[in-house]
């Protein structure tokens, strides 16, 4: 099963954004997909009001604000906290920012990725065909995101430029690549470049280590998890289940394969452990990305955290039914990254059903926010989005979903990581020195 973002999400393609103007990038994206047309169509009328061509008014406070509006006008539901006069009027605009900004300013975010290493992917040379086009997937989405030299512009410089000084992100945990297999031998980010960004903010980001499938050999993956700690001190790990190995893949539950990765864990004290699931892309095995062996481990391994990454999106309801049905558990978790980014613009009821799922059924504890950039370019246009959607009440009334209040969206945002990460509050992570973008 693969996915391909351009195919998936119709109307989205290769966009002129500013890689730092995240009104702009927002306003493209919402201006895209299934209600790209209607969309448009509001963001006209909007910008004719203000007597301003429609390019022009999209890089503004009102052309992100006015396409949030116009999603609530083409469904007829309200998924976002918007008025007509933060549409037409930057100040109100602002000021409305300003005061949300003012009690969610607390953001983690849990999925974060650098994806350019420094002899880069040469097809054929240090990358394989399906390495290339995992490659592709994301340099088509960084320029479509606003990054002019796509997956060569996913740097550690930029990861500092455009999640940690030009969003609201306050720590940044940052997550690996393996998949040595297509990658000439090495993980397709080696651990010796990827600790850059931990080095060069250390106070603003967490690093977890990853890379790692047994099916390369269980000695092998348990030195390698050795040598993470003792040599590179990660924080905790992100795994892949679905693998370049000829076995395809792995699962956490396998007794003899994945459970003395976990023992070892416990030895060197890693306590969170997250993993892919869900989003099947590629030439990967779908099956992979379900959430079931978290089942086994979650009651196994009761002294550690399983954090689903990518919320098992589309599966995430076979994820919050490992809670919903076993509500004594406490050590299940999942992330946003790229399901809150890839539905809340061109496929608003999907997202509310996504968010309301997993908070009605996982826990308001259990969500923890992700935006998976800086594949995404500038998270700010997805911060600012969540802090303005809320699902609409009709499905509160016909699911049961709890609503998105300030409250349970603070948790979301950044507190829910905090206690899982043994932060405490944003004044203890001071500001990373300026940066500015660098092209490769």
């Amino acid at each position: 099963m693969e996915f391909n973002i351009f195919e998936h999400f119709k109307g989205m393609g290769v966009t002129s954004n500013q890689p730092t103007n995240h009104y702009e990038q927002g306003a493209n994206y919402f201006s895209s997909g299934h209600l790209g047309a209607r969309v448009r169509d509001r963001l006209d009328s909007f910008a004719e009001r203000v007597n301003m061509p429609r390019r022009s008014f999209m890089k503004t406070v009102c052309g992100f604000t006015g396409a949030m509006l116009a999603v609530n006008q083409a469904t007829g539901m309200r998924f976002f906290d918007v008025s007509e006069a933060e549409a037409m009027e930057q100040a109100a605009a602002h000021e409305k920012n300003a005061l949300l900004k003012s009690h969610l300013n607390y953001v983690v975010d849990q999925h974060t990725h650098i994806c350019w290493r420094r002899d880069g992917f040469v097809a054929g040379v240090n990358t394989s065909e399906k390495g290339m086009w995992f490659v592709d997937l994301l340099d088509g989405l960084g320029k479509a995101m606003g990054l002019e030299k796509g997956i060569q512009d996913m740097t550690v410089e930029n990861y500092g430029k455009l999640i940690l000084d030009e969003s609201d992100t306050t720590v940044g945990i940052f997550n690996p690549f393996g998949f040595r297999e297509d990658y000439g031998g090495q993980d397709m980010i080696p651990i010796e470049e990827q600790v850059e960004v931990r080095n060069r903010w250390p106070n603003r980001t967490i690093m977890m280590g990853g890379g790692l499938t047994p099916n390369q050999g269980l000695e092998y993956t348990l030195d390698r998890l050795q040598m993470f700690v003792e040599d590179y001190q990660i924080s905790g790990l992100k795994l892949y289940t679905f693998d370049s190995t000829p076995q395809r893949g792995w699962w956490f539950d396998d007794v003899k394969l994945a459970y003395p990765i976990w023992e070892k864990c416990r030895e060197l004290g890693i306590k969170n452990v997250g993993c892919h699931k869900g989003i099947p892309f590629g030439q990967f095995m779908a099956r992979y990305a379900h959430a079931e062996d978290f089942d086994a481990v979650a009651d196994d391994f009761t002294d550690m955290n399983w954090i689903a990454f990518h919320s098992a999106w589309p599966y995430h309801s076979e994820l919050a039914a490992l809670k919903s049905f076993k509500p004594q558990r406490n050590n299940l978790f999942c992330e946003l990254g790229s399901t809150f980014a890839a539905t809340v613009t061109s496929r608003p009821l999907d997202c509310a059903h996504v968010l309301g799922t997993l908070l009605r059924d996982l826990g308001s504890d259990a969500v923890l926010w992700g935006t998976d950039s800086v594949l995404w370019g500038n998270p700010q246009w997805q911060i600012e989005a969540f802090r303005r959607f809320r699902i609409p009440d009709e499905l509160i009334e016909g699911y049961g979903y709890p609503q998105l209040t300030d409250e349970l969206k603070a948790k979301v945002l950044g507190t829910n990581a905090a206690r899982l990460w043994g932060l405490e509050t944003a004044s203890n992570t001071p500001p990373a020195e300026p940066s500015r973008i660098v092209a490769a």
